[in-house]
Parts: structure tokens; sequence; C-alpha cells
């Protein structure tokens, strides 16, 4: 597939969306060879950019299965040899960073500070994502002859939703409905499955909605929608592809899921 992603035509946008991080990653068999000691000439691949380390628990294994019992997330968890650290490599303002560890290569972008930092869009946040994998792709094989293995891929949109005191949550969100009394608080979450070109399930999308307080004491909703899931074939440019379409997925049924007023208020375009 092409290097560069394009903005579909018929995707809805927005003017002001309520965004305050997006998150795009893969999960990949453990490279052969590598070892922890390694990280440090990761981080020189990135450092230019990403000048800030810091160190972090590590994230287990996690797949999307289908047709046996399970918990609502499915992880599954094989631990061999030694224990491997989570690392985020940060830009100066930490706006965006990378997360890497031995199975795993991140990209975030988050609001920081006062909140006025701007999205830099996602045909950026994946173009840029596609060479940062090229780039760890190119180490790992000088350490022997060899390509990521991807196993799953992951997006995530975690929008920060304002309740102004005279709104309720049904003003801003279709699918919850109180009748007489609002609680406090709630959080709600639902899956779907999500299906492959020849209908068999591919992964999942998953949104969960929880109320919280801000620092500045507002009190918002907490909207996450991820998709996640095995890609169509386990390389970079097959990931790339699922997590495009797991975007377009993202903004659809964010898009369905809330309502026109909120449509008016972040300054619906299409």
């Amino acid at each position: 597939m092409s290097n560069t992603v394009s903005r579909p035509e018929n995707l809805p946008d927005f003017q002001s969306p309520p965004l305050n991080e997006v998150v795009i990653g893969i999960q990949f068999t453990p490279p052969k060879l590598y070892q922890q000691i390694y990280a440090g000439d990761i981080w020189k691949l990135f450092r230019a950019d990403y000048p800030i380390v810091q160190e972090q628990m590590p994230l287990p294994p996690t797949f999307e299965t289908f047709g046996l019992p399970s918990s609502p997330a499915s992880q599954l968890n094989f631990i061999t040899g030694a224990s491997h650290d989570r690392f985020w490599f940060l830009r100066p303002d930490g706006d965006e960073l990378i997360q890497f560890q031995q199975d795993r290569l991140h990209h975030n972008w988050r609001k920081v500070g006062d909140e006025t930092n701007e999205y830099p869009r996602f045909e950026v946040m994946i173009n840029c994502f596609h060479n940062e994998l090229k780039q760890l792709q190119r180490y790992l094989g000088t350490l022997t002859p060899q390509t990521l293995v991807v196993n799953q891929y992951e997006i995530s949109y975690i929008n920060h939703i304002e309740l102004p005191k005279d709104t309720t949550p049904s003003d801003w969100l279709r699918f919850i409905v109180f009748n007489k009394y609002i609680p406090d608080d709630f959080s709600v979450s639902f899956r779907e499955i999500t299906r492959g070109p020849n209908g068999e399930p591919q992964g999942r999308f998953i949104c969960e909605t929880v109320t919280g307080i801000k620092p500045d004491g507002k009190k918002i909703i907490s909207m996450t929608l991820t998709v996640r899931g095995a890609p169509a074939e386990p390389n970079i440019d097959s990931a790339i592809e699922s997590l495009t379409n797991g975007r377009g997925l993202i903004v659809t049924r964010f898009t369905e899921l809330t309502t026109d007023i909120a449509h008016k208020k972040w300054g619906r375009i299409k």
C-alpha cells in the first residue's frame, strides 16, 4: 500500500471535537535476539524529536478472541524469560510520545497544559507511525534478518465531553436516556464485533463512557472509543490499513452515538 494515508471525503468531520487523546499502536511477536539493553539503541532512532525518556510498567499481551468463554477484556499472558519495561519517548512539550516495549509500539497525541494544543489529525499521525514502524523494523533486522510479526492493532480516541449545568447526558449521547432522575455519575460500556470482507470476526469496536471531574472542577463524560483486532496479514502495511479502517469506524460510530445538539456545539462540517 502507499506510504501516505489521506482522509476519506465522506468521513464526518468537526471543527472542534471534544478530543483529548489519540493512541495508535501495534502488538507483535517479541523480536529474535532482542534484549532490554538494546532499548537505548531504539530510543536513538527517535531521540531527535523525542528527547525525554520515562520508564513505565509493561502492558500485558492482549488479544481479541472469538468463540471462547471470556471476560469482557480477553487477555492471554505468556511470560517467558526476563521481564521488560515499557519506555515513553516524549517530545519536549509532552503532547506526543512513542511507547515502546519488546512486543509493542504505540504513538500517542494528547492535550497538555491549557489544552489549547491542536490535534495534528490522524493522517499526520498514521504516516509518522508508519515511518516509525519501518525504522524499528530496520533496526531489529540488524540483530538478525527478520520483520515485525504483527498480531494485534489498536486505535483509541479518548473524548472529554463537558457537561454544562443546564444539560443532561442525554443531550450529548443518544444511547444514554434517564427518565425522571439523573444520577450523580454513571459508567456504561459495550462491545461490537467487527468483520472482515469474508464476514468472519476480525476485531472489536469498544465504547467506554464514564463521568468524571476535570482538575478545574468541570464535570465531563469521558468517552473512549477503541478498535482492536488482528490485521489481515501479520505485517506493517496490513496493520496500517487496519488502523486506518479502525479510525473510519470510530469517527462514524462517534457521530452516530452523539446527538445533533452535540454536533452543533462541536461545529460539524459534514
